[in-house]
């Protein structure tokens, strides 16, 4: 019984932080707007990758992160990107479902983002469908919004008092850079 309950509190968990509820007249302002945007570009973009354009990808991600944080993902792809080539890592068709602020100020702002893409690569026939947490950090940096990092968030299910108990595998923060 405590099982079901448990199940229970956990689906309706997920509901409420996949469909956030807002109060009657509530509105999000013209910078949450423009946060989710940017956050919602740059998540797409980042889990869409191919180990063997390293270029491409970096194209596609960079003028999306503040410089400091740009540069270190240059750096890590650079690297990265063609040690892994062999396996012919690919992800594709990256969608966003479903993305919330956090919390914002004037020039920051932590931003939560589901999102699911597909990948292939040389050792598995069939697609994987990964689904991801983040937790995208966002600054303003010239006037734009742009990642400054990000961290994969482990999913959880409730227990039957309320509390959170991890999923059976484990993902360990990211200091942005890789999958």
């Amino acid at each position: 019984m405590l099982t079901v309950v448990g199940l229970a509190l956990g689906v309706i968990g997920a509901v409420l932080f996949v469909v956030p509820q807002r109060s009657a007249g509530a509105s999000e302002s013209d910078a949450d707007v423009e946060i989710v945007a940017q956050a919602t570009k740059f998540a797409e973009s980042f889990a869409t990758y191919d180990s063997a354009d390293p270029e491409g990808f970096q194209k596609r991600v960079l003028p999306l992160m503040t410089k400091e944080y740009g540069k270190r993902t240059e750096t890590e792809t650079s690297q990265l990107f063609p040690a892994l080539a062999d396996k012919n890592l690919k992800s594709a068709d990256a969608k966003v479902k479903a993305v919330a602020v956090e919390s914002s100020d004037s020039d920051s702002a932590k931003v939560l983002v589901v999102i699911d893409a597909t990948a292939t690569n040389s050792d598995v026939a069939q697609p994987t469908l990964m689904q991801m947490r983040w937790i995208v950090s966002m600054q303003k940096e010239g006037g734009q919004w742009l990642a400054d990092a990000y961290q994969m968030v482990e999913a959880g299910v409730a227990d039957a008092a309320g509390g959170q108990v991890p999923a059976p595998s484990a993902t360990t923060p990211s200091s942005g850079a890789g999958q």
